[in-house]
């Protein structure tokens, strides 16, 4: 009895890749509801918050006016305010309401003498440099940065501050400060790799690189900070 030929068998399935979860359509808009209220006048759109009260009585004013023109539309709801250096923070609870937000402050006029005020995405926050910097010894707060800004006097340093001070690293390794700087004291540094004077001898900031092909040769090594 002859047998006939044999079936090829099937080929092997091959594993589709899992697709990557694509971000949910509320997320993205509550992503792009977050903006911030600047004051464009300021060189960093800050506000104080005596001026933002009067934005705010303003706004407030607004949504008086709309509720009672027409008692049937929908009214523009937030989620909550904050600040980002120094710099007011609106949640939009909706695309409605930022379109809202949008129209409505760009028709407040004359809220106090040059200001300039205007909705933009966060991401647009202008924002102060940081850098980070490692004292050879270990430091006693503040007495590092006033040292540091006493013996520097060419650079414009009023307005810095510490936000964070490292752990003291092991066999007198000395201590990472994490400083906020300016925008002026960044270029002036920058060029010089960010060498200060400090003690007895020099210190070098750890500034932002600012284009790919600089590869760290004016930001010094990586400094640790714990």
């Amino acid at each position: 009895r002859q047998r006939g030929p044999k079936s090829a068998a099937p080929p092997p399935k091959v594993a589709k890749k899992p697709s990557k979860p694509q971000a949910k359509v509320s997320d993205v808009t509550k992503r792009h509801s977050i903006v911030a209220l600047i004051d464009r006048s300021e060189k960093n759109g800050k506000m104080s918050a005596a001026l933002w009260k009067l934005v705010h009585a303003r706004l407030v004013d607004a949504l008086f006016a709309d509720m009672e023109e027409d008692p049937a539309v929908p009214m523009p709801t937030f989620d909550g305010a904050g600040w980002l250096n120094g710099v007011k923070i609106l949640k939009c609870n909706d695309d409605p309401t930022l379109r809202w937000l949008t129209r409505t402050v760009c028709q407040l006029v004359a809220m106090w003498e040059g200001a300039k005020l205007k909705v933009v995405d966060r991401q647009l926050i202008p924002s102060k440099p940081k850098a980070k910097v490692l004292f050879p010894i270990k430091i006693q707060g503040d007495r590092a940065l006033k040292l540091l800004l006493r013996q520097n006097a060419n650079v414009p340093t009023t307005d810095w501050r510490i936000l964070h001070i490292g752990s003291p690293l092991p066999n007198e390794g000395g201590q990472c400060v994490i400083l906020q700087i300016n925008k002026e004291a960044e270029d002036l540094l920058y060029p010089k790799f960010g060498k200060m004077a400090w003690g007895m001898g020099s210190v070098y900031l750890r500034l932002k690189k600012r284009h790919p092909e600089d590869k760290d040769a004016r930001t010094r090594t990586r400094i640790p900070c714990r």
